[in-house]
């Protein structure tokens, strides 16, 4: 099998000489001169959109010129441009149009100039400004930084002679960082660093090289459709060169000629065949290996699988195992405990994977899990993360005698950690991510019982800002704490109101110190606990201990208010997760009683997951109560 898929690029070309054949296409010699976009030649692996076909260079090397400045189309936004190209070495001066109208300190950019597009590599002569701002208490740096003030805000700046160098406190702040390389001399405040970042950044690109197909008379061509360099000659295309004493002196068209051997045309059907049948695979694979790409030096530490078999002494140290993989705890040389993640093998598409190495690697937050590295090796995929020791907040709420090992006061921050966790994942990010499994069981507990949200296999990446989720086809989540909406449209769209729910949910188990469905309960009002606590909480009766005293009992009304709130029926009616944190925050005095849900408790025997759009709509049936009303008033936000 694996030396049927390294054969496989040729098996693609030949495919793609069969349909150049069925097309009988002519490809034009005067396509493949270079142009000129303001001071900029533009030739291979470069095309121009509107002046060239997309044959004449790579997908992502896709320049559109506007007002003489050449951008590339295909990274974010279309933000990128070109500002020197130098062929003889395969680098680029690139400049980025967000970070060019920047000015004064309020506006320094709340985003990471990065790349996750094309053969790019970010070079490491570059210099790197990193800023450090959103900071909820001052950070401690050792070495030499810059404070600046925006209102009354207070962020800082730091500046580096390589953009490769690594500080580990600057990981350790609570602080948003965002990062900008330049080229150029060292900065010494805000205003020069900004200086210096708009006069760009050095990048190399690496591609099939050309020299070869120039040397035989050929133009150097891409064909997007199987991503492979073709050399295009008066006889045809070919892989690298075009064949000895055809191509001199010939110009014009080039079309391409069927071969006369029927054993050819016999090699090409079965070629077909078999690229056919190793197609999910491939892909599979290639997508991976894209993904890796894209993220070139930014891409978090990529483990050999010796080196993780060696760090888990080969996998002696269980820690848990969930829908998506194994956990084993690790050593690292250097003494630093990690926690090592094995996927389940699998033969789909790499989709948990690749969400998780996405979504966890552009993230920078305390209330976050950090991912340290990641491996792969075939079918074998893993993550490494940060151990924290004090496992996960499950372990905690759900024994029978939670509170004397984190007390309210530490459950109450716990919840804090985790809300502005995810008002992170929603407004902190460059990329919005919505985790769509938001249990106590990924809500894992430093040494300190800081909590850090993890396990981010169900994540989903969606455009900044967007708060509907229209392209959600596929969902999952776990029973008891899905959203209504997820299983009938007619609660309410998919939104990021999806992990507000969820949260609730969360919450609710955090206060009951239980799950939230306990069949075995004595009294069959509490089998579900949520409507339970409603009532007593709208009743004025106790919800907890009878030992608590005045603060504990405020605290705990307070997280229930906050999760009946998180758990209301319509999606509209529940909060943001920055207004959630804004109610966790003020006194219980300020926090009104909502409404009381009316969606059914979910069944025992419901277990989700992934389902198609029209799965989850056949399934309201039978797991939402459609007899109940629904509020048509204007949500409020939950405060007095």
């Amino acid at each position: 099998m694996e030396v049927i898929l390294s054969k496989l690029p040729q098996i693609i070309l030949a495919f793609h000489l069969l349909w150049l054949l069925a097309s009988a296409d002519t490809l034009k010699m005067e396509d493949f001169a270079p142009k000129k976009c303001g001071n900029n030649t533009i030739s291979y692996p470069f095309w121009i959109s509107g002046q060239q076909p997309s044959y004449c260079g790579y997908s992502a090397l896709e320049i559109s010129c506007s007002d003489c400045k050449p951008l590339l189309t295909q990274s974010y936004n279309s933000a990128y441009y070109v500002k020197q190209l130098f062929y003889q070495n395969g680098s680029a001066l690139l400049g980025d149009m967000l970070v060019d109208i920047i000015t004064g300190n309020c506006s320094t950019p709340q985003f990471n100039v990065s790349f996750s597009f094309g053969p790019f590599v970010i070079c490491s002569t570059n210099k790197l400004v990193k800023f450090f701002w959103n900071c909820e208490t001052a950070p401690k740096f050792s070495s030499e930084f810059y404070s600046y003030s925006c209102g009354s805000n207070e962020s800082y700046v730091r500046i580096y002679d390589s953009y490769t160098q690594e500080n580990s406190e600057d990981n350790q702040t609570s602080c948003s960082i965002s990062m900008v390389p330049f080229l150029g001399s060292n900065g010494g405040t805000v205003d020069q660093a900004l200086s210096l970042m708009k006069e760009g950044f050095l990048v190399t690109w690496t591609v099939v090289s050309c020299s070869d197909c120039k040397a035989s008379n050929g133009q150097c061509g891409f064909n997007s459709t199987n991503s492979m360099f073709l050399c295009i000659c008066s006889d045809g295309t070919y892989p690298t060169s075009c064949p000895n004493n055809r191509n001199h002196g010939k110009t014009g068209h080039l079309e391409v000629i069927l071969p006369g051997s029927l054993a050819g045309a016999f090699l090409l059907v079965m070629a077909v065949v078999i690229f056919l049948k190793l197609q999910r695979k491939y892909n599979a694979q290639e997508n991976i290996e894209k993904l890796l790409k894209q993220y070139g030096s930014l891409a978090p530490r990529r483990y050999k699988y010796y080196e993780l078999k060696k760090i888990t002494h080969s996998f002696q140290a269980k820690l848990g195992r969930g829908g998506f993989g194994t956990v084993y705890e690790g050593k690292q040389s250097d003494g630093r405990m990690v926690a090592v993640k094995f996927l389940h093998d699998s033969t789909s598409n790499g989709e948990e994977f690749l969400n998780e190495v996405v979504s966890i690697g552009r993230t920078s937050h305390i209330n976050i899990v950090s991912l340290l590295g990641f491996c792969i090796k075939g079918s074998k995929r893993a993550l490494v993360y940060e151990y924290l020791p004090n496992s996960s907040l499950d372990k905690y709420i759900y024994s029978e005698n939670p509170k004397t090992v984190l007390g309210w006061d530490k459950l109450y921050e716990i919840a804090i950690g985790v809300a502005r966790g995810l008002e992170y994942l929603h407004r902190g990010c460059s990329t919005h991510i919505v985790h769509f499994d938001i249990k106590p069981q990924n809500i894992l507990l430093d040494e300190d019982f800081c909590p850090k949200i993890a396990d981010f296999g169900l994540a989903k990446l969606c455009p900044p800002k967007e708060s509907v989720l229209s392209s959600m086809a596929d969902l999952g989540g776990t029973k008891g704490f899905i959203a209504p909406e997820v299983f009938s449209r007619g609660f309410g769209v998919i939104s990021t109101k999806l992990y507000v729910y969820s949260y609730g949910m969360m919450m609710m188990e955090m206060v009951g110190g239980r799950k939230n469905l306990k069949p075995s309960a004595q009294n069959p009002s509490e089998v579900y606990f949520p409507h339970w606590i409603y009532d007593r909480v709208a009743e004025g009766g106790d919800i907890a201990a009878s030992d608590m005293t005045n603060k504990t009992e405020e605290i705990a009304r307070k997280m229930a208010l906050v999760g009946f709130w998180c758990t209301q029926t319509i999606p509209a009616n529940r909060p943001s997760m920055g207004r959630v944190v804004e109610m966790l925050e003020r006194s219980l005095d300020e926090l009104e009683l909502p409404p009381k849900p009316y969606i059914t408790s979910p069944r025992q025997s419901m277990d989700l997951e992934p389902y198609s759009q029209h799965s989850l709509d056949t399934m309201s049936v039978q797991s939402i109560d459609s007899t109940a009303p629904l509020s048509n008033s204007e949500p409020s936000d939950g405060l007095r």
